[in-house]
């Protein structure tokens, strides 16, 4: 869960708002342009490590309960874009051990109703419990303390900390992952308001490189003035390596304030095997479960 796509901000449609939209989004759309190309450029002379695969955690809401291969650093960066608001995003992950992996999210680049800085960041781990092995899942959980560098004109301006329940299960060549999150939201004048999201989400390979992916996803209300809100998001993933992988789909509104449509696509690339050469036997990642 690189980020929540549910927002319980609220955005509201509004026509003067079209020309700061307009130029916000063709920020958005330059800043993915520029990783992609990068990314390409990067891949072209590492074959020799391509026995390095990627663990997408997007453009789902919920993520894999699978941590990236150990000594791997792996970068995630994607867009948002919706009426009135437009976000580039984040997620580094780097693979302590078999089991633990360390966490940094960050929104450079964050757009609300013409008003446009930097984002909030996040930082903290997953750690992973049992493997998906026969009738059994695998099963992890993820803490991440939310540090307020937005302030409180993009963000609530207050540290938040996150404790995510992760079950994900292979049957054939469906993969599905089920999240479950405590979110403790800070107050301005002390104290915590809490929410809990609840995310399922499922993939299946289509067509050589091509997967789809569905999830539902729902957030309960923090405090009376906020209500909850429910979205399904539906996307296609293309693995040019099994080291790259490109996703686009759409965010689709059931209820509650959060924008009726928006636009997603991003990139997962993992970097560099920095334990390459002391490698023990880990097991490789199922296929099925690159979403």
């Amino acid at each position: 869960m690189q980020h929540q796509r549910i927002n319980l901000n609220g955005f509201a449609d509004s026509d003067s708002e079209c020309s700061s939209f307009s130029v916000n989004l063709k920020a958005v759309k330059l800043s993915l342009v520029a990783w992609i190309v990068f990314l390409a450029l990067a891949c072209r002379g590492i074959s020799a490590q391509d026995e390095i695969t990627a663990v997408p955690n997007r453009p789902t809401v919920s993520t894999t309960a699978q941590p990236v291969q150990r000594g791997v650093l792996e970068t995630e960066w994607g867009v948002d874009a919706a009426s009135l608001h437009q976000d580039v995003n984040g997620l580094f992950k780097f693979g302590l051990t078999t089991n633990f992996e360390l966490r940094l999210a960050n929104n450079p680049l964050t757009a609300d109703s013409g008003t446009h800085g930097f984002g909030d960041t996040a930082a903290g781990f997953k750690y992973r419990v049992t493997r998906d092995s026969g009738h059994e899942p695998s099963i992890a959980f993820i803490y991440m303390f939310k540090a307020p560098t937005a302030g409180d004109i993009l963000g609530s301006g207050e540290v938040d900390h996150t404790i995510t329940f992760l079950v994900s299960k292979d049957i054939g060549k469906h993969h599905f992952d089920f999240n479950s999150a405590l979110n403790l939201l800070g107050k301005p004048h002390d104290g915590f308001d809490h929410d809990v999201l609840n995310a399922l989400a499922w993939s299946h390979p289509v067509h050589g490189k091509w997967s789809a992916n569905a999830e539902l996803s729902g957030i309960t209300s923090p405090n009376g003035g906020t209500p909850g809100a429910a979205q399904f998001i539906a996307s296609g993933i293309y693995t040019v390596r099994p080291r790259l992988v490109f996703d686009v789909g759409m965010m689709g509104r059931l209820f509650g304030q959060i924008p009726h449509a928006m636009f997603i696509a991003g990139v997962t690339y993992s970097i560099a095997d920095f334990y390459s050469g002391h490698r023990h036997n880990d097991s490789p990642v199922p296929a099925s479960a690159v979403h």
